[in-house]
Order: C-alpha cells, then sequence, then structure tokens
C-alpha cells in the first residue's frame, strides 16, 4: 500500500471540481448518444412500416411489368411498322424512346414518394442539432 498514489478528496481544490464536471458532462453526452439512438431507430421503424406498402408492390408488380411491357411494345412496333409503311427498326426506336420517357416519369414518382415515407427522420435530426446546440452551450460556458 506505501508505493500506491493517494487520491486528493479536498473538496476545496479547484481541480477535484472540474473532474468532476468532466465526469458528469462525460455522463450526459453518453445518455444524450443513447437517447438518440433510440429515437433514430423508432424513426426507422415508423419509416420502414410507411414503406413496406410501396415495397412489397414494387417486387410485386415489377417482373409483371417488365414482361407485359416487352411484348406490348414489340406488339406496338410491329403494328406502328405495318399501319404507317416505316421500317420495323424505325418503329422500334419510336416506341422504345416512348416507354424510357414513361418509365421515367413512373420511377420519378415512386423514387419520390419512397423518400417522403423517410421524412419522419426529421425528428431525429432537429432533436440531434438541439443536443448539439446543447452541448456546445455547455462546453462554451462551463469555464465562467
Amino acid at each position: 500500500m506505501a508505493r500506491q498514489a493517494t487520491l486528493n478528496t479536498d473538496e476545496s481544490n479547484p481541480l477535484n471540481g472540474m473532474i468532476k464536471g468532466v465526469g458528469d458532462l462525460g455522463g450526459n453526452v453518453v445518455n444524450l448518444a443513447a437517447l438518440q439512438a433510440k429515437l433514430a431507430l423508432e424513426d426507422f421503424r415508423e419509416s420502414s412500416a410507411q414503406a413496406q406498402p410501396a415495397l412489397i408492390a414494387l417486387s410485386l408488380f415489377v417482373p409483371i411489368g417488365i414482361a407485359s411491357v416487352t411484348i406490348g411494345l414489340f406488339g406496338l412496333a410491329y403494328l406502328m411498322a405495318s399501319e404507317w409503311n416505316i421500317s420495323l427498326g424505325r418503329s422500334m426506336l419510336m416506341v422504345s424512346a416512348g416507354g424510357l420517357l414513361l418509365t421515367a416519369v413512373s420511377l420519378f414518382l415512386v423514387v419520390q414518394r419512397l423518400f417522403n415515407c423517410f421524412a419522419s427522420f426529421r425528428r431525429s435530426r432537429e432533436e440531434l442539432e438541439r443536443n448539439i446546440a446543447w452541448l456546445r452551450t455547455v462546453l462554451i460556458y462551463s469555464g465562467r
């Protein structure tokens, strides 16, 4: 025991107060981080529940749509070639351009809908910004 350092428990020592303050601040930061993680997890669960019907619909209708659209586009190209007396290649290119345009518009709407489902993460972001502002304020004014 003779070689062990002694702990200075003198309450009048300013170093002890600073160590206690840093320890309290560290404990508060850990608590805030844990609460922030719980809020983010809850936001993720809520967002996933909102996005689930859209994702299920995509997984069911995309394969059917791809197959149907492919056959329909070939049929439209053949019909255009025979009715308008143009080459089959030209009618296929025209149908392809129209299909790509329709796909781009539809994809934009679906992606926009999916991003709107994750808007509830706004709560986590706002709470994190408040926590960071609080921590910044504590660190700035703790020495005064």
